[in-house]
């Protein structure tokens, strides 16, 4: 078995692979991780590094998901052998994978000497005892990497205490662009992204809609095509509202157009990984109006700092409906002073803090000498 392994990551000769700096792991299943994976490759290049990705398109992988767990163990197979088959053509001085379920199932030699870059381990984001495999494999890995790379400002909120005095950590928060400026001048224009409208709450969006006092403004809904957002909504008894647009699925440039002009960037998720979104409107200028979600939400605190009046006391309708109306109330003297402290707290998001944090703290550990 030993002989086999070895044979594996040794399918081609050293002599006829590619030499790179670094190859990236990631399932890619979504759009948003695959920018986020385009990001952070652009950043790493932007270093003068070589850079390719290891992927799969999961079609057999895709068979089993039918609950949790199979997901993500199908996506970590799936990756095992999508690195081997990279193996067989790039000879990487590093690897970093784009989440845990991608290291899962590595052997020993391919997390010796890598990096994990996550937004929250599925102790986390998938609790319970039906989840234990998930839980065993993740620890398994997470203790075999020399760094572990979680995307919020603060590791002690995401990684466990023991992981903490055991292995090398640097935060490495998801990066935005920050604009030279924000409009004062702002469009009746409330924004919200329901890409997965169950879990980002797009039900109690529409009803906290119907009971605020919203005037003639627009709520525009971003990330679901307009058929599939009725139906959700229809699915759930929830009436569609007066003054809703279905923006459908925008590209990121045209998702920071609309928060540059919006006067309010509205979220309910049932549970929030991170919150990119939240964070890129509040760069743009946009008010935050959010519930408490549960799960690692890197924009919640800075909500929270900004105006805890713009932050609802629960998830429902008529909490929301409160805060948005306290949102249209503010005053614009209100609403300048909400921007500049808004930007001076998404600052060390900023794509030239990360790439900084990136040369200084990450390069050492994973390519000593570049």
């Amino acid at each position: 078995m030993r002989q086999a392994r070895r044979e594996e990551y040794h399918a081609a000769p050293v002599a006829t692979r590619e030499p790179i700096d670094v190859l990236l792991v990631s399932p890619g299943t979504t759009a948003g991780w695959r920018r986020v994976d385009s990001d952070f490759t652009r950043l790493l290049t932007d270093l003068g590094l070589s850079v390719a990705s290891a992927t799969t398109e999961f079609r057999i992988a895709r068979h089993l998901r039918r609950t949790m767990a199979l997901t993500d163990l199908a996506e970590a197979a799936a990756m095992r052998r999508a690195l081997g088959k990279a193996l067989r053509r790039y000879r990487p001085r590093a690897i970093i994978y784009s989440s845990t379920q991608a290291a899962m199932l590595q052997p020993k030699r391919r997390l010796r000497g890598a990096g994990i870059r996550f937004d929250a381990l599925t102790t986390v984001n998938r609790p319970g005892v039906l989840n234990f495999l998930q839980h065993l494999l993740e620890k398994r890995a997470l203790r075999r990497v020399a760094l572990l790379l979680p995307s919020g400002m603060s590791p002690a909120s995401r990684v466990p205490p023991a992981l903490l005095a055991h292995t090398r950590v640097v935060a490495l928060p998801l990066s935005i662009d920050l604009p030279a400026e924000t409009a004062s001048q702002r469009q009746p224009i409330v924004l919200c992204y329901a890409g997965n409208p169950d879990k980002k709450g797009l039900d109690l969006i529409g009803r906290a809609w119907a009971l605020a006092n919203t005037g003639e403004r627009r709520l525009v809904v971003t990330g679901i095509d307009p058929a599939a957002g009725s139906g959700f909504l229809a699915a759930r008894s929830v009436p569609e509202p007066g003054r809703l647009e279905w923006a459908g699925a925008v590209a990121p440039g045209e998702f920071r157009t609309l928060a540059s002009e919006a006067e309010v960037f509205l979220s309910a998720s049932r549970f929030e990984d991170y919150g990119l979104a939240q964070l890129e409107a509040l760069a743009d200028g946009a008010l935050l109006v959010t519930t408490p979600s549960p799960g690692p939400y890197e924009a919640l605190a800075i909500a929270r700092e900004l105006e805890p009046r713009l932050v609802a006391s629960n998830a429902s309708p008529q909490a929301i409906a409160r805060v948005l109306d306290a949102a249209f109330e503010s005053s614009q003297p209100e609403r300048a002073a909400y921007r500049e402290h808004a930007r001076g707290l998404v600052m060390p998001y900023a794509r030239a803090e990360l790439r900084s944090r990136v040369e200084r703290e990450v390069l050492p550990v994973l390519l000593p000498g570049s």
